[in-house]
């Protein structure tokens, strides 16, 4: 049993057939399909259920799928760990969902461009990117701390080998459309959003608190929309009188659109860096840090 055998299971159950996985590896479908052939009678099990239609996994071929898919993503895992030549190539950060790190990102491509063949942003789930920094997938992570989430935070980052840096600090802003009611006002109290539907982001891991990238809890909020997409965020915002939190660092054309107005007795919020504790940033990822302190 090989990697490479693991793979060819990997690539036939996510396709459906020998004939698309062959095309997606690069390879023969002779060869494919010998590779699991031996693998099955090295085994001793059958893996695939073979029709004119397709190729279904067995009850044993399922079992297999889920322990080579977790010795596949660990050994992604250490590739990227290791692989300099690529990493030399490639710069690569995981956020939450902030306006600002177009600005940030644009810079340090201007500066990096001659050096750097890939630039990578992931906007995503609190969970995922402490998952991406862990798994070497991206070298920085972007999230912010407080009162009611470091805590567990900080848990589950010790867990994952990683640590962080504080870059800036900011206060609790309410985004809502021009046209809101509460768009003119220079301060919200918290009890005059409950007739609002709150827009939120949707997250994994809903079980711990800790995780939502929401600055605010009401617990008399009526109606809630939630999305995954910071643009569709916006937008519902500029249509209906919905109203999100963040951290007021808005920058680019959004700024046209919404207002930002200060959460009255907000708690103070830390935007932070998370990264390898045991791995040097490299000197573009200075430069990333570096002008994300200069923003805040």
């Amino acid at each position: 049993m090989n990697i490479q055998q693991m793979k060819y299971v990997v690539a036939v159950a996510n396709n459906g057939s020998f004939r698309e996985a062959a095309k997606k590896l690069f390879i023969t479908q002779p060869s494919l399909s010998n590779g699991i052939r031996e693998l099955e009678e090295e085994i001793g099990v059958t893996l695939f259920i073979r029709t004119n239609k397709g190729a279904s996994l067995t009850d044993e071929g399922l079992t297999f799928l889920e322990h080579a898919e977790k010795i596949l993503t660990q050994m992604e895992i250490i590739e990227n760990r290791y692989q300099e030549v690529t990493k030399s190539e490639r710069f690569s950060i995981s956020s939450q969902h902030y306006d600002f790190l177009g600005e940030v990102m644009g810079k340090v491509i201007q500066q990096f461009k001659d050096q750097y063949k890939n630039f990578r942003v992931f906007e995503t789930t609190t969970l995922k990117v402490i998952e991406d920094v862990k798994s070497y997938h991206s070298e920085l992570g972007i999230i912010y701390l407080n009162s009611q989430n470091q805590t567990g935070i900080e848990r589950y980052l010790e867990q994952a080998n990683l640590t962080f840096d504080v870059v800036g600090s900011f206060k609790t802003h309410i985004f809502l459309g021009k046209n809101h009611p509460l768009a003119k006002q220079k301060e919200i109290e918290l009890d005059q959003l409950c007739c609002y539907p709150q827009v939120r982001f949707t997250q994994e891991g809903s079980n711990f608190a800790y995780f939502s990238e929401d600055l605010i809890e009401n617990q008399e909020q009526e109606t809630v929309i939630y999305t995954n997409d910071r643009g569709t965020l916006m937008n519902l915002l500029v249509e209906t009188d919905a109203y999100a939190s963040g951290s007021g660092v808005v920058t680019g054309f959004t700024k046209k659109e919404i207002r930002l107005v200060p959460l009255a007795e907000s708690t103070n919020n830390k935007i932070c860096v998370l990264y390898q504790k045991n791995k040097a940033i490299s000197s573009i990822g200075q430069f990333f840090i570096k002008e994300l302190k200069q923003l805040f």
